[in-house]
């Protein structure tokens, strides 16, 4: 199995190296145990030539007990105006950023006439097919407190007391809701909170 690192590259700087180091080296001890030795991300982006020194780039990490595979690539957000809840088969689990998706592609394909889904899993919101989530309330923002991934935007934004962690269900994210949420944010480590897709709660089917 190789798991992934995306990381932004906006204007010629990358974007929360230090998280992606912590999640890289997370990922590596529990697969392969504490002896191993963790590839260091800023070293081996250093030797990448020619960085783009503007625009948005996707810089994608491939590894295992190693560092396998490096793709800069020019990033444009997907359009997504609307989202369809689907269940989750029991038992799913991406906790890791794996590059099998296989089952995260299934869900996607059940999104319908919509644009992406939402996942439900064990009766909670958990995440799209490739974002974390935030919801946007009267009260504050809210992401769920069991996502399938605990990105690295999501983490950023925890670290920094922007969001706040909660148990959200399906009734959540319908009108006139005991929490207030009016629309939900798609974040992930290309999509930071704002410059995402913003989607009305009107706009999730069930």
């Amino acid at each position: 199995m190789k798991y992934i690192e995306t990381i932004r590259l906006y204007n010629g700087r990358f974007h929360l190296l230090e998280l992606h180091q912590l999640r890289m080296a997370a990922t590596i001890r529990e697969v392969y145990g504490n002896n191993i030795a963790v590839p260091d991300i800023k070293d081996t982006l250093g030797i990448i030539a020619d960085i783009p020194s503007d625009g948005i780039y996707k810089c994608r990490i491939v590894y295992d007990k190693e560092i396998h595979d490096i793709e800069l690539q020019p990033y444009t957000p997907r359009n997504v105006r609307s989202l369809k809840v689907v269940e989750a088969p029991v038992g799913l689990d991406y906790h890791l950023k794996s590059c099998d998706r296989t089952a995260l592609s299934s869900l996607a394909s059940l999104k319908g006439e919509c644009d992406e889904v939402i996942i439900l899993r064990a009766g909670l919101i958990t995440d799209t097919s490739y974002t974390n989530l935030i919801f946007h309330s009267n009260q504050g923002l809210y992401t769920p407190r069991t996502p399938l991934l605990k990105g690295v935007m999501r983490s950023h934004l925890l670290n920094n007391g922007v969001i706040q962690e909660t148990d959200i269900r399906p009734e959540d994210i319908h009108p006139d809701n005991r929490l207030g949420i009016t629309e939900v944010s798609l974040i992930n480590a290309m999509l930071p909170l704002g410059f995402g897709p913003i989607i009305p709660i009107r706009d999730i089917c069930f």
